[in-house]
């Protein structure tokens, strides 16, 4: 295929997206669910996504979500939040790269994971944020100079 000629990926209906929610069992959460999800109890993580026609490691975040909850069997909830509500709710956690993991248990937040990793180092990181315990999100902040 010519470069310029790929056709646009339709998130939900790929079959990896499909397949993640309908097979492996992540919600679709949004603004209006997200409360609800993180009341959950017990380990949850949080898959933040963007458009996969503008971010290319969106693909890759659907594929190895549902891995890392099959590896560790400690995650109870899984959930992926999508654009454009991804953008808005990921303020709360202040990742700067995507996709983002975000775990919490019990709804406090544990810790999260943005970008992308060698599977050894993603599951080393993930091992530590699990083990934490609960802290409050680091959020993206502002700057403040003192006088």
């Amino acid at each position: 295929m010519l470069i310029g000629t790929s056709k646009k990926i339709d998130l939900f209906t790929h079959p990896i997206f499909t397949r993640m929610v309908e097979e492996d069992g992540f919600e679709r959460i949004d603004p209006d669910t997200y409360e609800a999800f993180l009341k959950k109890p017990g380990l949850s993580m949080i898959l933040f996504i963007e458009d996969p026609n503008r971010m290319k490691e969106t693909m890759d975040g659907l594929v190895i979500a549902p891995e890392i909850a099959k590896a560790c069997k400690l995650i109870e909830n899984k959930a992926v939040v999508c654009p454009p509500h991804a953008r808005k709710l990921s303020q709360i956690y202040g990742f700067k790269r995507w996709p983002a993991l975000v775990f919490v248990r019990d709804g406090a937040y544990l810790g999260a994971v943005d970008g992308l990793r060698l599977w050894s180092e993603l599951i080393k990181e993930i091992d530590e944020i699990i083990q934490r315990s609960p802290s409050f999100p680091p959020s993206i902040g502002i700057p403040i100079k003192s006088c």
